[in-house]
């Protein structure tokens, strides 16, 4: 957090107008209060260093209730687009595929929503080994399983870093996965 709120001084000693930052939920949270008591705004990209969408952090209360943060890609928004896009395509079966970077606490109220909806959703980590998974899948299900989740299989939204997604997509294309 040092290190961030002394760049983000030198930053405002040159005049500047705004922050943007990407950064951890420490330094988030000193350059919070860094850019409240200096009324200067600061948009905090929430996500982790591979680009993968991360859980919101929590941040100080600002004194006088005038926040300068505004933190984007809050899972709650996150939460409420994924819901709008299982309403939308009437999924009732469907899997999210997740990265190891991804920090899946904050699909509790997406997963909440769901179950209340009577949606069937299935959550599988995607480990580095991106075949590994189609491996794994197809090697632990018996063909009968397969036939049956196969409408479950070809519904799946990624919450993938851009890497995680560029590999994973033609691979599971060539699995016969359609993916969002």
């Amino acid at each position: 957090p040092f290190q961030a709120v002394q760049e983000a001084c030198e930053l405002m000693n040159q005049g500047i107008l705004a922050l943007v930052t990407s950064t951890g939920c420490a330094s988030a949270s000193a350059l919070q209060s860094l850019t409240d008591a200096m009324h200067i705004p600061h948009l905090y990209i929430q996500r982790n260093g591979d680009g993968s969408p991360r859980t919101a952090c929590q941040f100080n209360p600002s004194p006088g209730g005038q926040r300068y943060t505004l933190a984007a890609r809050p899972p709650v928004r996150l939460n409420n687009v994924m819901l709008t896009l299982v309403e939308e395509l009437r999924w009732q079966k469907f899997i999210v595929f997740y990265d190891i970077e991804y920090d899946i606490r904050g699909l509790q109220g997406f997963l909440d929503q769901t179950s209340r909806q009577g949606v069937d959703v299935a959550l599988q980590r995607v480990d580095r080994n991106i075949s590994k998974v189609f491996t794994n899948l197809f090697t632990t299900m018996r063909t009968e399983e397969l036939n049956r989740y196969r409408d479950t299989l070809r519904r799946a939204i990624l919450l993938l870093s851009p890497q995680g997604a560029h590999t994973f997509i033609p691979a599971g294309r060539s699995s016969t996965f359609n993916f969002l």
